[in-house]
């Protein structure tokens, strides 16, 4: 089917509202990942063991250390959100509307890229080797100082870079830190946390605040106790085999545009030690 030139404009028009938006509103966790976009549909993120140096005895032959080697494979699944906007209805709708309707979709499939990896991380619930549990700083407490402080330690010993460590928590987690003495004043704290109401980073980790993501699952609650995720973006892998791509396309027989967001995304966890499993509690 062919588009008249209104078509065309208004195509471009909106492509470019939905990238703005897309990147200032959603998939807010593809930077907490090693992020990797691919043609087809499955990858390999390479997984090396670690080497041991051992003492040279001179005239003796160089032994050699065989490093182990695996891989982690991702497939994507492919998604699209879509939204029906009648001709009738097209001379009423002015560029607010329009841009509007731009940001409902784009936020729709931001939510959807971050809920893939969120989701990555919720399936190894119950084998992390590295967890926190409710009891750490008080009894059924939500997130605190002494559990930042035990995830950070976790990783630590695991030999994970101080670089590029990353809390996603749930917004419920985040306020309940801004309690915290030692976050919230300035004696202890140069960020202006009772100010801006916003907690960017502490203890070493950059936060991402996950709310309840709308129709998505968000961060996994069950009997109060919430889960998050503290790691490093090499811990976990997300791959797209198509970035978001928006078309519109007019249907006669329905005398309507169907605007719709194709995008295909997979994610999983590439090394479980690089992740601390942190559970709050809810009251």
């Amino acid at each position: 089917m062919s588009n008249n030139i209104l078509d065309t404009l208004e195509v471009k028009q909106f492509e470019a509202e939905v990238h703005q938006s897309y990147q200032e509103e959603g998939n807010t966790l593809a930077e907490c990942t090693r992020y990797r976009r691919i043609n087809g549909n499955k990858t390999q993120f390479p997984i090396l063991g670690t080497l041991a140096a051992a003492e040279r005895v001179i005239g003796t032959p160089v032994v050699a250390t065989n490093q182990s080697a695996s891989a982690v494979e991702v497939q994507t699944t492919k998604y699209s959100v879509a939204q029906w906007t009648d001709i009738f209805l097209q001379g009423e709708v002015n560029f607010d509307a329009k841009q509007e309707s731009a940001k409902a979709v784009a936020m729709a499939a931001g939510r959807k890229v971050d809920q893939v990896v969120i989701d990555a991380l919720e399936l190894l619930d119950g084998s992390y080797t590295n967890t926190v549990g409710v009891a750490i700083g008080g009894a059924n407490t939500n997130l605190n100082v002494a559990k930042l402080a035990e995830a950070a330690k976790q990783l630590d010993i695991n030999g994970v870079p101080s670089a590029d460590r990353f809390g996603v928590i749930h917004t419920n987690s985040h306020h309940s830190l801004t309690q915290e003495t030692t976050v919230a004043s300035s004696d202890y704290n140069s960020n202006r946390v009772l100010a801006n109401g916003k907690i960017n980073d502490y203890y070493g980790f950059k936060f991402k605040q996950i709310g309840n993501l709308a129709d998505e699952d968000g961060l996994a609650l069950a009997s109060n106790v919430r889960n998050n995720f503290f790691f490093h973006k090499s811990a976990i892998g997300l791959v797209m085999g198509m970035e978001i791509k928006v078309e519109i396309e007019y249907h006669q027989d329905y005398g309507a545009h169907l605007v719709t967001a194709f995008f295909s995304a997979g994610s999983k966890v590439i090394d479980e030690l690089g992740i601390s499993f942190v559970d709050t509690y809810e009251a």
